[in-house]
C-alpha cells in the first residue's frame, strides 16, 4: 500500500502544531486531495463563519497518488470558505509542491487562526515550524520566492506564496508556487492573507522513486502510452492549453468583449500557435509526460524583456478576447504581472471586461475611472487597473470585490453585465454553444466553472457512444439539452475522483478523454496495492460532490443559485456556427441532473442517497 501521509494541524493564533494519523476509513471514503479537503472543511467550518476571520480554516490536501510513481501525480487541492462567493472555496495546483510535501510525510494541512504579524510555515520531514515573515510582506510572489531561496542557501525548497493581492484581501487573490502554477480561483490567497500567512515552505527529499522492473512499471508505462498515442498529445505538448484558443473561436464559444460576441477577429494573434514564438523552453509538473507549461521571453517591441510563464487558454481569453485585447505580447505581459502580484487571472480579466463593457455603454465615465480610458483592448489601461485592483485604489477597490459585489456598488443597471454564477466569474466558454457547459456552470459546487465539470463528451464523443453511455445520441450534440443531466453528472464525478487521486486532468481528460476511470483504476491498484475499480472511483467522486453540495447548503446556497446569467437565456448568438442559439431548457436539464444525483427538486441530497454513499447522519446546517 502506498504509505499514507499524516495530517498537520497548525493554529496560527497560539502557535500550536499537531500531527496525527488520518483514519483509514476516512481515506477509503475520500482518498485524498479534493475529497479529503471537502470533508475536512465540512467538519471544521461552521455555519456563519466569516471567510476572512480566524475562525475560517484553510485546507491543503495532496491526492492519494500525489508524489508517487504515477504519471502527472502533482496535484494539491486548496480549500476554504470562499471570501468571493461565501460558499465552497476550491482550487487545484500543480508543479512540485504537492509531491514534495508528500516526501515530508504529510497528506494534508489544516491552518487555523490568525498570526499577530506576518509569518511563514516551514515544513520538513515529519515536522513543522512557524517563523516571522515581516521582511517578506509587501513583496510580490517572484521576489518572495527568490529571497527565500537566497536566504536558505542549500536545499531546494518548494514554496507557496501570496503577493500584495492576498495581503490586501482582494477577494480573488491567488496562491502561487513558482512562476507557472497558481491555486487561482475562489480567493484562497485572500484567506492566507487574512491569516497573515505569507508563505508555506517545504523542504523535502529529492530522491527519485525507483520503478524500473517493479510491478508498478508496466501500469505507469501503459498510462503514459495511452496519453502519447492520443491524436491530441502533440498539440498539448507543443502549445499547452493555449492551443485551445483557435478551436474555441471556430466553434463560436470564445468569450469576446464580455460575452457580446463568441468569435474574436484577433484569435490568431492571441493563439497558442502565435504565443509559441516567444517560448524558450517547455516545462512539466511532477512526473508529467505532457510538459504543457512553458517559459517565455519577449525579445523586442514594447514588451521587450518580459519573461515568465505562458498563459493557458482560460487566462488568454480572460485577459485577451474577453477584454477585446488582440496583442499576444500584451497578454503575456499582463499574465505575468497578475502572477507576480498574486491575483487570479480569470477573475481579473473578467472584472476588467465588465468595467470596459460599462465604460463602452456610458455607465462608467472617465470621472468614475479616475481618467483611465477603459476602451476595448487598451492594454495600458488594463495594466493600470490591475495595480488599482491589487492595491484597492479607486475603481480598483470596487472591482477587487468581484463582479457580483461591484455591480451592486456601481448600480445603474450594471448587474445585467456582471456575468457570474454563485459569485464566481464565468470562464471562457460561452454557454450558448455548449448546453452541457451551461448546465455545468449552474450546478458546479464552486460556481461558474469548467474545470470541475469538464463536459467534453458533448462535443467530442460520437452519437453512438453517447447513446450507449447516456441513453441518447443527442447527448453528443452540443446544442441539444437531452441527456445533458446524466452527462454532466458523469463528468463531475470523474473530475472529483481525479482530483482525489491527485493526477492532472490535462492528460486524463483533455488529451485522452475516456471519462471511464478504467486506466486510473489500474494505475491506482498498481501504486497502492489496493483494488479500486472504476465504479469505486466514481462512487468516491459522488461522495465528494454530495459533501460539497451540503457545505454550500449549510452556508446559504439554495436551488435558486443553480442558474446562469439571464443574457444567455434570452440573447441569441449573433455569429458563427451557433448563430441564433441561446440556452433553452435549463430547467429540464436541472431536473434531469438532480434526479440522476438522487437529490430532491430543491437540490438537497436525500437521506437515502447519503446512506447509500456511507454518509449516514451527515446533513446541514451544522452549528
Amino acid at each position: 500500500m502506498w504509505p499514507l501521509g499524516k495530517l498537520l494541524d497548525v493554529n496560527l493564533t497560539n502557535g500550536d502544531i499537531n500531527i496525527s494519523d488520518l483514519p483509514e476509513e476516512l481515506v477509503r471514503k475520500f482518498l485524498g486531495g479534493r475529497g479529503l479537503g471537502a470533508w475536512l472543511l465540512y467538519e471544521n467550518v461552521e455555519h456563519g463563519t466569516d471567510p476572512l476571520t480566524p475562525e475560517n480554516v484553510l485546507v491543503l490536501s495532496c491526492g492519494l497518488l500525489t508524489g508517487s510513481a504515477a504519471p502527472a501525480s502533482a496535484r494539491l487541492h486548496v480549500g476554504s470558505r470562499s471570501p468571493l462567493t461565501g460558499l465552497l472555496g476550491s482550487s487545484n495546483v500543480g508543479g512540485q509542491f504537492g509531491a514534495t510535501l508528500r516526501t515530508c510525510g504529510f497528506q494534508a494541512i489544516t491552518v487555523r487562526g490568525r498570526a499577530e504579524r506576518p509569518v511563514s510555515l516551514y515544513i520538513e520531514e515529519g515536522r513543522a515550524k512557524i517563523f516571522e515573515a515581516e521582511r517578506l510582506w509587501g513583496l510580490d510572489t517572484w521576489e518572495t520566492e527568490s529571497r527565500l531561496r537566497n536566504e536558505m542557501g542549500s536545499g531546494e525548497p518548494e514554496i507557496l506564496a501570496i503577493g500584495p493581492a492576498g495581503e490586501n484581501l482582494v477577494l480573488f487573490a491567488c496562491i502561487m508556487t513558482g512562476r507557472h502554477n497558481s491555486a487561482g480561483r475562489t480567493g484562497m490567497g485572500a484567506v492566507m492573507g487574512s491569516k497573515l500567512l505569507k508563505t508555506i515552505v517545504v523542504l523535502g527529499k529529492k530522491e527519485k522513486i525507483p520503478i524500473k522492473d517493479s510491478p508498478i512499471a508496466s501500469a505507469v508505462q501503459d498510462y503514459i502510452r495511452q496519453i502519447r498515442k492520443s491524436p491530441l498529445f502533440q498539440r498539448y505538448s507543443t502549445y499547452g492549453i493555449a492551443g485551445s484558443v483557435k478551436p474555441a473561436d471556430r466553434m463560436g464559444v470564445l468569450a469576446t468583449r464580455n460575452y457580446r460576441n463568441v468569435q474574436f477577429e484577433h484569435a490568431d494573434e492571441i493563439s497558442g500557435e502565435k504565443l509559441h514564438e516567444h517560448v524558450t523552453r517547455t516545462k512539466g509538473c511532477y512526473r508529467c509526460p505532457v510538459h504543457c507549461k512553458a517559459e517565455i521571453r519577449i525579445a523586442g517591441g514594447r514588451f521587450a524583456g518580459t519573461e515568465g510563464a505562458r498563459p493557458e487558454y482560460e487566462t488568454i481569453a480572460a485577459l485577451g478576447s474577453k477584454c477585446g485585447l488582440g496583442s499576444g505580447e500584451a497578454i503575456l505581459y499582463l499574465t505575468n504581472l497578475c502572477n507576480r502580484l498574486g491575483v487570479d487571472t480569470i477573475s481579473t480579466g473578467s472584472v476588467i471586461a465588465f468595467a470596459m463593457d460599462l465604460y463602452d455603454r456610458g455607465i462608467l465615465s472617465l470621472w468614475d475611472t479616475g481618467g483611465n480610458s477603459l476602451t476595448w483592448g487598451n492594454d495600458a489601461a488594463m495594466e493600470k487597473l490591475i495595480h488599482q485592483i491589487v492595491y484597492r485604489e479607486g475603481l480598483g477597490n470596487i472591482l477587487s470585490q468581484g463582479v457580483l459585489r461591484a455591480a451592486k456598488l456601481i448600480g445603474k443597471g450594471s448587474e445585467k453585465f456582471a456575468f457570474h454564477v454563485k459569485g464566481l466569474e464565468m470562464t471562457a466558454s460561452d454557454p450558448r454553444g455548449l448546453m452541457g457547459t451551461a448546465l455545468g456552470y449552474a450546478v458546479c459546487t464552486r460556481g461558474a466553472d469548467f474545470t470541475n465539470v469538464y463536459a467534453l463528451p458533448e462535443s467530442r464523443w460520437s452519437p453512438e457512444r453517447a447513446e450507449a453511455e447516456f441513453g441518447t445520441r443527442k447527448a453528443a450534440d452540443r446544442f441539444a439539452t437531452e441527456g445533458k443531466g446524466v452527462l454532466v453528472r458523469r463528468s463531475m464525478l470523474v473530475c472529483a475522483a481525479i482530483d482525489c487521486l491527485g493526477v492532472c486532468k490535462v492528460p486524463a481528460l483533455s488529451i485522452v478523454g475516456d471519462f471511464d476511470l478504467k486506466s486510473e483504476s489500474l494505475l491506482t491498484e498498481a501504486v497502492t496495492g489496493e483494488k479500486l475499480t472504476s465504479e469505486d472511483l466514481l462512487r468516491v467522486g459522488e461522495r465528494v460532490i454530495n459533501i460539497e453540495r451540503l457545505f454550500n447548503l449549510r452556508h446559504g446556497a439554495t436551488s435558486e443559485d443553480d442558474k446562469i446569467p439571464e443574457k444567455f437565456l434570452t440573447d441569441p448568438v449573433g455569429e458563427g456556427p451557433g448563430k441564433g442559439k441561446k440556452v433553452e431548457g435549463l430547467e429540464s436539464m436541472l431536473k434531469e441532473f438532480c434526479s440522476a444525483m438522487g437529490w430532491d427538486s430543491e437540490g438537497v441530497p436525500s437521506e437515502e442517497k447519503l446512506n447509500e454513499l456511507g454518509l449516514r447522519g451527515v446533513g446541514f446546517p451544522k452549528s
